[in-house]
């Protein structure tokens, strides 16, 4: 009998790799447990992990809340998981990301594993070099905080196809959400969530297949990200069906940072000069 991907995520092999990777984190495991009392203690509370994840009775902790003070002077309030659902998440991830990169597009560099900054604008300097040297550059706008849960949690069920697993991602999507639209549907994950990453690219996979589709050539780093082309017309057709296939998804570029460019060192994508072209 096939395991399940929470049994698959929850096996010593999996949780051994995850311990290693979360042990030098000083996060509290939990409301009523340190970080000093879990190593007393370490196999007696990640085994009791495993059991209410696999027994179905697992809940996620109330978010830790820190305020974080803006340059404009505002507070922005960042969101961590105790390290109890860290752990959790991490197992997820170990098993759900190879599945992952087997459907990403090559042209997606953030949060991926042997992807980095320097590759992505090793690609960009490709593309210039051959003469794509018309830019579209752009951001989406509060990307994280303003993903739709509906359309995130049917992708994530056709993706994870999973009704156990689906439960405990769905309860950390509510605790992630950021505000509700008018029609009071839910918006936002969470950025400090170890997964929310994989749920970034998960949700931006269909715009980058969408811009492959068209012939569209791009570089995208999580929310940012250049479309590329020969002329200022093909750019600005770029980026009018950028615009609205991310409409589709209920994204928003911001304007104050999306621009059609020819590429040239005054410019900047991932905080290096854009080459001249």
């Amino acid at each position: 009998m096939a395991k399940s991907l929470l049994q698959k995520a929850m096996s010593p092999d999996v949780m051994n790799i995850t311990w290693r990777r979360l042990r030098r984190e000083h996060t509290p495991w939990s409301l009523t447990v340190s970080r000093d009392q879990l190593e007393q203690h370490l196999f007696t509370h990640i085994l009791e992990c495993r059991e209410e994840v696999l027994s179905g009775s697992y809940r996620p902790l109330p978010l830790r809340q820190f305020p974080l003070p803006k340059p404009n002077g505002k507070v922005r309030i960042l969101s961590a998981h105790y390290l109890k659902d860290k752990f959790v998440q991490r197992a997820l991830l170990t098993v759900l990301e190879p599945r992952a990169e087997k459907i990403f597009h090559n042209d997606s560099y953030a949060y991926r594993p042997g992807r980095s900054v320097q590759l992505a604008l090793k690609k960009v300097r490709e593309r210039v070099r051959i003469g794509q040297s018309w830019l579209v550059d752009a951001d989406i706008r509060s990307f994280f905080d303003s993903i739709p849960h509906k359309p995130l949690k049917k992708m994530l069920k056709s993706f994870i196809k999973d009704g156990e697993t689906m439960k405990i991602i769905e309860m950390w999507l509510v605790q992630g959400a950021h505000h509700r639209s008018m029609l009071r549907s839910r918006r936002g994950i969470c950025q400090g969530s170890i997964l929310s990453p994989l749920f970034c690219n998960l949700y931006l996979h269909q715009f980058d297949m969408a811009l492959s589709k068209a012939n569209i050539p791009f570089v995208r780093f999580a929310d940012d990200f250049l479309l590329f082309a020969n002329t200022k017309k093909k750019a600005l057709a770029a980026l009018e069906f950028a615009e609205d296939k991310l409409k589709m998804l209920g994204l928003d570029l911001h304007p104050e940072k999306t621009q059609v460019v020819r590429s040239n060192k005054n410019i900047s994508f991932l905080g290096e000069p854009l080459p001249n072209s």
